[in-house]
């Protein structure tokens, strides 16, 4: 067999595997954003019952900004990736 004809056997494959790392990669990044929001969110929560408001607003506003990042990043990059036909 020529190695020209191998190299286009070997083309979907490396091209399906390309996807498939990209939606692995958009499913990781989209948890740890989601999973850091709610920790910065727990901790707002905390440091309010703790009695430090200005840490707990801090928190607060930081966790609202993680878990914005992981809602975009779910609807623009992953779920186009996972819903294509391709």
């Amino acid at each position: 067999m020529p190695s020209s004809s191998v190299g286009v056997m070997y083309e979907p494959l490396m091209e399906l595997g390309t996807e498939a790392l990209a939606v692995v990669a958009y499913a990781v990044g989209t948890l740890a954003l989601s999973l850091l929001g709610l920790v910065a969110e727990y901790n707002s929560l905390q440091q309010l019952l703790g009695g430090d408001k200005l840490l707990a607003g801090w928190f607060a506003v930081m966790g609202v900004v993680a878990l914005a990042f992981a809602v975009n990043l779910g609807r623009e990059k992953l779920l186009p990736r996972i819903t294509t036909g391709d």
